[in-house]
């Protein structure tokens, strides 16, 4: 049975979704989206701008003033970055007077919180607001270091989110961190130290300065003797592990036995970082030695890789930057890894204390990116800016606080004693530049900066952006619209200094309101410096932001879009790096090969230039499809042990990409003047129109298929959101496995551009979830109806609807009630017929035993789907090949008329189920009942009900159709019994074929038109086939017969057509009995199939068959058949015959042979002694009697055998009397001269004694001519020499006696 599904009720393939013209404008937007993704990703690699050789040769940078472009102009400078101070919490000013030996300060930006330790207490506050001070005071000695880390996976308790690690002279102290509430609400949650320590571990001695942890839990710290310690704790203790423990990965085991193989002098390592997209680890010792170590692919191990010392380290760099001072590179202050979402081969970068920066790599750059550590390479020296040969700015020195993170690098230079300098350097400006060029800014900050950190807030939404190509993050630019502005931390004992540096979007919008306008120099210096394309794109974020709809600045931003994009670019190229092209032209290629019936616009996808504005549109909407545009849109999940597919996003993901379109949709509505493009922008205060700037057919198309692209991503994406709040997995895992397979593999621009189908499928599964419940599947229609009308369309709605009247009726027990309901959904659905997949609906009709309203749907289905009666036409007319749209309507047809068949073979064969051949279970236990089925009855009941409803409908080819299917089910009975004016029609078209003449001849002997059956069954039996000859000659008869029976007999062409199906026959007879001698010959199959291939003539017969294969009877009965009375043929093919049949019985005993040769010849008298033509008596008792001497066998044989076949004994006497006159030397060649004799005498003798059944009249004849026949063999025998001569005189002289009493 069907299963209850509104996914089976779509016609998936007639859609109407616009026609091919909106199909081809889809993938000509998709192109150009594909095209933009890829100018997003193809941004120039931090390898590729610091100029790097594959050979690893180190260079050097910022002694030019291309490398710090702007460094001079205070105008833009202040554009990059804002700031605000937050002061230290007032309760802590007054714990300082009590502090006695030590004074730290430090940021945790995991969780938005500075520190400040005081002997042994440790505070902690949030740095935004200085808010929720917790402190803890358990420690009774002086802290010496802080750090939080994360805790291992399965040690500690869920609610225990952080750990902060303390450390004194003597312990090592785990405090457990929590939150009344989810650190992601940003401002609401509350920390909470716990106040008894997890885990306190003696230090040994060891003085530990620095403390980092890994993204797994893992806890490193670097002490004063120049060791890396790890701080080691699980939840249980182990055979051979304490619970927690402090392991040293400096030195070996021996070297504690050993103390010599030591390090001479402690160097302490002032800092540890950990790159943890990587597992490498880093230490910088006070000394200016950097050791890595690895921590293997699975970070869960430390190996010691190099240790390079400062020395080392200022010698490569001075091999590389020749012309700059030995100072610069003296003194190390911070190690900066670079992970792998920013660089593949860049590894680390050193800052020193004059703000050099140094770029290394732990691999072979000719290696791939998953080497394991194994060396410390310098592979760029990047000096600050104050280098360049005409810098106007001074050089940072006295660096004592550095960071580098995601191409921004911070120096805090203590210049004076009342403040410290901060300088910011970043390359989010020039992405697109072909070699390393950064703005930099310098900020003055109040006191000695004690601690740094990025602490720029992650986006939910921002984790939706996926790496490119590389496997590295792409620019800001690119993502401007999804990330925060980055935040940098300063912490002084002034308070925490927060900077914000602006991002481009955030630059433009503080122009814009600086400036009141868009006409403003600064404004149009930024499109220019940017590119018009990259500026537009930036402006559209500001003209499509909700919180700045009906502002100033949103008019601004949209003025300034057509001042400066609207215009197309000049037509000669300007320089610009090579990975930037000015004008970002993209010319859309055309679709290689247009689909059957297409129209390809000729305005799209030609060589033509786009405005700025045209290509910022498709850039900006490419960036906001990024992240969903080529990944899957689902995974396979595993749920209860069952694989289901869930969504790759979740609904808040896929909601916010649906608001970002729709703002990008309303934009361009409102700036095209609604539904009619190219109208009068609906800015105020100015007259631009879109029409004024963009007069080119090719831009004018373009932007009409790039709104029906949003149109359509629009319309998935907030389906995509229904389908996530309704519980994804569960509506795939109704979908049909095909489609679910489909689903699997499909990315958005793939349902985007081909999925429309899938689509509907999920629709009609959601629908599924919700039936029986007719409020919520009212609801949920109605909402789809409003946020996907092109998806779920009004004929969808009603399909829906038809399915919901077909589910109660099928549950309605009342059976008028259930018909009513039955008859309503049809009616429903013919309505829509282009739009129905007539075979899912029809499979719920059936389901419910509503088999009049399958055939009445798909009769109506077909009749809608070809109005013009083109497939008829089509079908008539043999089916050209050339007729391409009757060939189109001929399927569409034949796929309705296809459901009802297979109907009516479920139904017939419902009620006889197949015989099942054993096999094994598939499953122990009872074995599995077999499927229901209808009764018998009933099946054959609804069976003739379908085919009762076709017959009596007017539709030829629904007609034809039955036909056929009665044909190919062997139902010719039923066939035949149909009364129908189509059916003599069906049974005679050929199309190519041979007609249906095996049932043609039966329905015009059911319908008493004899004559034409008998034509009929003629033509089957000369068509050419391998039709048996027997069958050939049972149709020849069969035409005999109705031939008879025709009431036309007395007209003249009846008698000719009877004469002629008389000859026929006769030589189909021939024809088989040569079949039936060559296969007794055992002739080849080749031979016996030339036979069966026609009916042939008698010429063929004799010369191709009988003459070759020497069939002799076969001969006589071609002869025969002929009317071909030749004589001397006759009797050499009767001595042949006579000698092959003796010939066959050859080995055997004479009486056995003459036994066979005596049947042979009494079959052939039957059929040929009443013509003495073709039954030459005389040679065959001539050629009998000489075989008879030559045997030796009995002289009475061939008289007897002569007179079993009805021959007269007076007649043999004659003709034995004539032969013995003849005088033929052939009986003295066998040494028998009065063999005739011997046989003359028996034959006298045996009329002797049959005198009583002869008349009076004929005995007194015979008596005188026996006398004188006698009298003369005497005078011949009296005159012979011969022995027998004797015996045979005796013989006839008794007879002579006999005679003379014979009255």
């Amino acid at each position: 049975m069907q299963q209850n599904t509104l996914s089976t009720t779509l016609n998936f393939g007639s859609g109407d979704g616009g026609g091919d013209g909106a199909l081809q404008d889809l993938e000509v937007a998709g192109r150009l989206v594909d095209k933009h993704l890829s100018y997003d990703s193809s941004f120039p690699s931090l390898l590729d701008r610091l100029r790097i050789s594959p050979q690893g040769c180190a260079a050097v940078s910022g002694l030019s003033e291309s490398d710090y472009p702007n460094s001079s102009d205070a105008r833009s400078a202040r554009h990059l970055h804002t700031t605000r101070k937050v002061p230290l919490p007032s309760e802590l000013i007054h714990h300082f007077q009590h502090m006695q030996c030590n004074c730290m300060m430090g940021l945790f930006p995991e969780i938005n919180r500075a520190w400040l330790t005081i002997d042994s207490d440790i505070y902690v506050w949030v740095y935004e607001d200085g808010s929720d001070l917790a402190y803890f005071d358990g420690l009774h000695e002086t802290i010496l270091s802080v750090g939080l880390v994360r805790p291992k996976s399965g040690v500690f308790k869920p609610y225990i989110e952080h750990l902060l690690c303390l450390t004194t002279t003597s312990e090592i102290v785990l405090l457990g961190v929590s939150f009344s509430q989810s650190t992601d609400v940003e401002g609401s949650s509350g920390m909470h130290l716990l106040p008894e320590p997890l885990f306190s571990v003696p230090t040994d001695g060891s003085y530990i300065l620095t403390i980092r942890g890994t993204r797994d839990g893992r806890i490193f710290m670097g002490a004063k003797d120049g060791c890396l310690y790890e701080l080691v704790y699980q939840a249980e203790d182990g055979w051979f592990s304490r619970k927690c423990q402090k392991v040293n990965h400096s030195r070996s085991a021996i070297s504690y036995l050993l103390p010599f193989l030591a390090f001479s002098e402690d160097d302490p390592i002032n800092q540890v970082e950990v790159d943890d997209s990587r597992h490498i680890l880093y230490t910088l010792s006070d000394k200016g030695t950097i050791t890595v170590y690895d921590l293997d692919s699975d970070g869960k191990n430390t190996s010691r890789v190099v240790s390079v010392t400062h020395n080392n380290i200022m010698n490569a760099a001075l091999q590389v930057a020749k012309t700059v001072d030995k100072a610069n590179f003296r003194g190390l202050v911070s190690l900066c890894p670079i992970s792998t979402s920013e660089a593949t081969h860049i590894h680390l970068v050193v800052v020193t204390g004059t703000g050099v920066r140094l770029y290394y790599t732990t691999i072979s750059l000719n290696g791939g990116p998953n080497q394991r550590p194994s060396q410390l390479t310098l592979l760029h020296v990047r000096l600050p800016p104050g280098f360049a040969a005409n810098a106007t700015v001074y050089r940072p020195t006295k660096v004592h606080k550095a960071l580098y993170s995601h191409g921004t690098g911070v120096l805090c230079s203590n210049e004076s004693i009342e403040a410290d300098t901060v300088w910011t350097m970043s390359s989010d400006q020039y992405p697109y530049h072909p070699t390393l060029a950064e703005s930099q800014s310098t900020h003055a900050v109040d006191g000695y900066v004690w601690a740094l950190a990025d602490v720029t807030p992650e986006l939910w939404c921002s984790a939706l952006n996926p790496p490119t190509a590389q496997g590295t993050r792409p620019p800001l630019l690119v993502t401007q619209h999804q990330h925060a502005p980055r935040q940098l931390v300063l912490l002084s004992a002034n308070g925490a200094h927060i900077l914000t540096f602006q991002r481009p979007v955030d630059q433009l919008r503080q122009l814009l309101e600086e400036s009141s306008g868009a006409e403003a120099a600064i404004v149009k210096d930024f499109f220019t410096a940017m590119t018009p394309t990259q500026a537009c794109a930036t402006a559209l974020i500001i003209a499509t932001d909700p919180n700045s709809q009906n502002t100033p600045v949103a008019e601004w931003a949209t003025r300034a879009l057509f001042l400066y994009g609207a215009n197309l670019p000049p037509a000669t190229p300007t320089t610009f790096p090579q990975h930037t092209p000015t004008n970002y032209n993209f010319n859309p290629t055309q679709m290689s090969t247009p689909l059957h019936g297409q129209s390809v616009n000729p305005t799209i996808g030609q060589d033509t230039h786009f405005s700025p504005l045209h290509n910022a549109l498709y850039l900006y909407l490419a960036r906001i499809l990024r992240p969903a545009w080529s990944t899957l849109l689902s995974k396979e999940t595993v749920v209860d042990s069952k694989t289901v597919l869930t969504s790759a996003m979740t609904a808040e993901e896929v909601g916010f990409l649906a608001t970002q379109v729709e703002l990008l949709a309303k934009f361009l509505i409102t700036n095209q003047g609604g539904s009619a493009p190219f109208q009068s922008l609906n800015v105020s205060s100015t007259n631009v129109n879109l029409s004024r700037y963009m007069g080119d057919g090719s831009e004018r198309a373009s932007l009409l298929a790039l709104r029906a692209l949003l149109d359509q991503a629009l319309e998935i994406l907030r389906l995509l959101t229904v389908l996530t709040t309704h519980n994804f997995a569960t509506i795939t895992s109704a979908l049909q496995k095909e489609v679910r397979e489909q689903l699997r593999g499909m990315t958005l621009r793939d349902l985007m551009l081909t999925g429309r189908d899938v689509c509907r499928s999920l629709i009609m599964a959601l629908l599924d979830r919700y039936h029986g419940d007719n409020a919520s599947a009212d609801a949920i229609s109605e909402r789809l109806r409003e946020i996907c009308p092109g998806l779920y369309r009004i004929e969808d709605a009603k399909l829906a609807k038809a399915n919901e009247i077909i589910l109660a009726a099928k549950s309605n027990s009342n059976k008028a009630e259930k018909d009513k309901g039955f008859k309503d959904a049809v009616a429903l659905c013919k309505q829509i017929g282009h739009h129905v997949n007539v075979n899912g609906i029809s499979s719920q009709l059936a389901s419910g035993g509503a088999y009049e309203g399958v055939v009445d749907l798909c009769l109506s289905v077909a009749s809608q789907r070809d109005p013009t009666g083109l497939a008829l036409h089509y079908y008539k007319n043999n089916e050209p090949a050339d007729d391409h749209q009757g060939y189109i309507a001929f399927t569409s047809r034949m796929e309705c008329y296809r459901v009802i068949m297979d109907q009516l073979n479920q139904l017939v064969g419902a009620g006889v189920p197949p015989p099942a051949s054993p096999s094994v279970p598939s499953r122990p236990g009872p074995p599995t009942p077999p499927p229901p089925t209808l009764p018998s009855t009933d099946a054959t009941h609804y069976a003739n009900q379908m085919m009762n409803l076709i017959v009596a409908s007017n539709d030829e080819l629904a007609h034809v159709t039955l036909y056929q299917w009665l044909v190919d089910t062997n139902r010719t009975d039923r066939l035949l019994a149909l009364s129908s004016p189509y059916l003599e029609t069906f049974l005679t078209r050929t199309n190519g074929q041979a007609p249906l003449n095996h049932l043609l001849w039966r329905y015009y002997e059911r319908n008493r038109d004899y004559f034409k059956a008998a034509k009929t069954l003629l033509i089957l039996a000369e068509q050419i086939g391998e039709t048996p000859v027997s069958v050939r000659v049972e149709y020849l008869s069969r035409a005999l017969m109705c031939l008879s029976s025709c009431e036309m007999n007395t007209a003249s062409n009846y008698s000719d057509f009877m004469l002629h199906l008389e000859e026929k026959k006769e030589v189909a007879r021939v024809q088989l009995m040569v079949l039936d001698a060559l296969q007794c010959e055992g002739a080849s199959g080749d031979v016996i199939a030339q036979l069966n291939s026609s009916l042939l003539t008698l010429t063929v017969l004799y010369e191709k068959f009988a003459e070759p294969w020497s069939l002799w009877e076969c001969k006589l009965a071609i002869v025969h058949c002929a009317g071909h009375s030749e004589p001397q043929l006759v009797q050499s093919i009767w001595s042949k015959l006579l000698e092959s049949e003796l010939e066959r019985s050859r080995g055997g005993a004479v009486e056995t042979r003459v036994d066979c040769l005596a049947s042979k010849i009494k079959a052939l008298a039957r059929l040929y002694s009443a013509n003495p033509n073709y039954f030459p008596l005389e040679h065959i008792i001539k050629e009998c009697e000489i075989r008879s001497v030559q045997l030796r066998a009995d002289t009475s044989w061939v008289v007897t055998t002569l007179q079993g076949c009805g021959i007269a004994v007076s007649k043999l006497i004659s003709i034995y009397h004539k032969l013995y006159r003849s005088g033929d030397s052939v009986w003295e060649v066998e040494r028998s001269p009065h063999h005739l004799l011997a046989v003359l005498a028996h034959l006298i003798t045996m009329m002797i004694d049959n005198t009583s059944s002869v008349p009076p009249h004929h005995k007194r004849a015979q008596r005188e001519l026996c006398l004188d026949y006698i009298a003369e063999y005497l005078t011949d025998l009296s005159a012979s020499a011969d022995p027998s001569a004797g015996v045979i005189s005796a013989h006839l002289k008794s007879c002579q006696a006999m005679l003379e009493r014979y009255v």
